[in-house]
């Protein structure tokens, strides 16, 4: 794509030859010609110059250079936005490898991608331009939308739903049973999982990520949402659109979470609880409450950031000055 045309796709001002041609993205220090990279600043344009980069998306104020510019308000959010451009999805060529098992009563989309050892049980429906990757499995009545990307050793149970544009990478597992028990008796009885999980359109899911089937009712992950590698979400979670949720996270049973929510590394979340929409969770987080919308929220348990930087500070005092404080209580009561 010429550079020009990524200007127009970033509504951005070219200043310099617009008629290169682009064929990739890099940042400065690995970047090679015909690629473009970016600059947030006047010490990194100075830096992306010296780089073999063919052009430079920069901010709309940069001095002008000896390379190619697309002036732009955001460039690191310009630079995402030219990169889905260059990288749009693209039809897939049909393939069967010889070692798959593709159930005969399975419904497979145009040009779909079915790697060595691939597994598709009865009832599945595939749309188009999917890629499945090696030793993947995919059970019974399973339905997964167009263009998306299965990675290799991903584990689909019975009745998962999957929307378009969706990315399963490596070891994600979905549609097992939630962990749900009852004790009677000095036994425990495992109760019946008939929930189904549903993965709506552009999620994400990263690496040995596990979301369980609902007992009840449906899991579901909202638009557009991104999960990172090695978090869990038990049964019956209901996730809304545009949420970011960092590795290590666990999400216990029942929990509803609102829209555009972010969610830091090694959080865990207690089962049935409300979490509203625009909030944000710190890291290490334990949320043992229900918690309104825009909130930030910090510690365990997890209270309002600036709440919890106050107590945070405190006892950083009372460390250093513990001997003074004795002394002053010792001088109020001797006893």
């Amino acid at each position: 794509m010429k550079i020009k045309d990524l200007a127009k796709i970033v509504d951005g001002a070219v200043d310099g030859n617009g008629d290169i041609e682009i064929t990739g993205m890099d940042g400065i220090d690995t970047a090679e010609p015909g690629d473009l990279t970016f600059a947030i600043d006047e010490n990194k344009l100075s830096e992306a110059e010296k780089s073999k980069a063919s052009c430079i998306l920069t901010v709309s104020s940069a001095r002008k250079s000896s390379k190619p510019l697309i002036r732009v308000a955001n460039p690191k959010l310009s630079f995402l936005v030219a990169y889905n451009a260059l990288n749009a999805s693209k039809e897939v060529k049909a393939f069967k490898h010889p070692s798959s098992n593709v159930s005969e009563k399975a419904s497979i989309g145009k040009n779909v991608h079915i790697g060595a050892g691939v597994y598709i049980d009865d009832g599945v429906k595939i749309g188009d331009n999917v890629v499945i990757e090696a030793n993947s499995v995919i059970k019974k009545n399973c339905e997964i939308g167009s263009f998306c990307r299965i990675y290799p050793n991903v584990t689909l149970y019975k009745n998962v739903k999957i929307g378009n544009n969706v990315i399963l990478h490596g070891g994600v597992v979905l549609g097992s049973d939630g962990f749900g028990y009852v004790k009677d008796k000095g036994k425990i009885y495992k109760f019946p999982q008939l929930g189904r999980v549903i993965i709506e359109d552009d999620v994400e899911i990263g690496s040995n990520t596990t979301i369980d089937r609902g007992s009840l009712s449906n899991t579901v992950i909202g638009a557009g949402s991104k999960i990172d590698n090695l978090c869990h979400i038990a049964h019956n979670v209901k996730i809304g659109k545009n949420a970011l949720i960092a590795a290590f996270c666990g999400i216990a049973g029942s929990v509803t979470i609102g829209s555009d929510v972010t969610i830091g590394g090694q959080v865990g979340i207690g089962d049935n609880l409300k979490i509203g929409d625009n909030v944000t969770i710190g890291a290490q987080s334990g949320v043992t409450s229900n918690i309104k919308s825009g909130s930030v929220i910090l510690g365990f348990p997890a209270r309002p950031i600036a709440q919890t930087r106050r107590q945070m500070a405190v006892l950083s005092w009372l460390e250093k000055n513990y001997k003074l404080v004795s002394a002053k209580i010792k001088e109020k009561d001797p006893a």
